[in-house]
């Protein structure tokens, strides 16, 4: 198995784990921890979609992924 696809597995894995645990009322998609497993897990699986050429895919994750990104590093006001 490749590289690329053993970190789109996990970057799955990140994603869905941190909106199974918003859904849940566990982690609220504001927080930090929520954020950065977006952050990783949506980097992850934007590399893999670029190698194999997935251009929607790569967009639409690399945008997510630096929404993630700027939440953190400036959170909105509460």
């Amino acid at each position: 198995m490749e590289l690329t696809m053993i970190g789109a597995y996990i970057g799955m894995f990140m994603v869905l784990a941190a909106f199974a645990a918003e859904t849940r009322g566990i982690m609220s998609s504001r927080s930090f921890n929520y954020l950065l497993l977006m952050v990783i897990g949506e980097t992850l699986l934007t590399v893999r979609a670029y190698v194999t050429g997935e251009w929607p895919f790569a967009v639409l994750g690399g945008i997510w992924a630096l929404f993630a990104a700027y939440s953190i590093a400036r959170p909105p006001n509460q």
